[in-house]
């Protein structure tokens, strides 16, 4: 399979392992229906999967196969593209896309890259990637600075529910590859400390910490009286190599 077919598999579906079919017309999590398009699939490897998902090599996952493609018996081996239907003590998935167990291989094709990296790990990185680059030419400043500096924002009023802890970051620029901040500068930015869930995977800057800051100015009025900027989304902090691939792009 070519790999713009993988990223674009990749693109729609949150899941990618290889596996091996143990059973056809069958699920292994109670209450979901099994019919001729339901298998159960043993994991041999995960290619892309979130944290949160308990899915290892050697798990078993109830595969609701796509009506698109072939049906499969047991025995048969592929890499599934797929997203969760149901989780908890067993996982059951609806089945994307599929290709075969070669596009988990090691693959010497792809230039540039070690040998170990297979087509479905070089289509994700380059996925993940495309969405940097995408969020960079979105926000308002991108700088490559160090963390000088940190201080809480003075709480006004009682506790909230949902209260992100205000706390402000100052950054020393050594180069600014977009907006108007001057290099060399310390730049106030605002974040938010808490650990809820609403702000959970926000930066949270710490001492001494550097990288490549992707910046929004501040929003709130009142806030920006104590930041010009804030970090609001898990892209807005990169490693500074990143720099290199925005300037591919024209955007630092």
């Amino acid at each position: 399979m070519p790999p713009e077919s993988v990223k674009e598999l990749l693109a729609e579906s949150g899941l990618a392992f290889t596996g091996t079919v143990e059973a056809a017309d069958a699920t292994t999590v109670p209450g979901l229906p099994a019919d001729d398009r339901t298998v159960v699939v043993r994991v041999n490897e995960v290619l892309h999967a979130p944290q949160a998902v308990d899915l290892h090599g050697g798990s078993t996952v109830t595969v609701q196969l796509a009506d698109h493609l072939p049906p499969l018996a047991p025995g048969d081996e592929a890499t599934f593209f797929a997203n969760g239907v149901a989780y908890g003590d067993e996982l059951a998935v609806a089945e994307v896309g599929r290709s075969s167990t070669q596009d988990a291989a090691p693959s010497a094709r792809l230039a540039g890259l070690d040998h170990d990296v297979t087509p479905v790990r070089a289509a994700a990185a380059e996925l993940a990637m495309d969405r940097i680059v995408e969020h960079a030419r979105a926000v308002d400043a991108i700088v490559r600075a160090q963390v000088v500096a940190l201080a809480m924002v003075p709480r006004t009023g009682p506790p909230q529910e949902h209260d992100p802890q205000w706390w402000v970051a100052t950054l020393r620029t050594d180069l600014v590859a977009k907006g108007d901040i001057e290099a060399g500068a310390d730049v106030a930015v605002l974040y938010a400390n808490s650990l809820d869930v609403r702000v959970r995977t926000r930066p949270k800057p710490k001492a001494g910490q550097g990288g490549l800051w992707l910046l929004h100015r501040t929003a709130d009025p009142a806030l920006a009286a104590q930041a010009a900027y804030e970090l609001l989304d898990p892209l807005d902090l990169q490693d500074s190599i990143v720099l290199d691939v925005l300037r591919e792009h024209g955007i630092a």
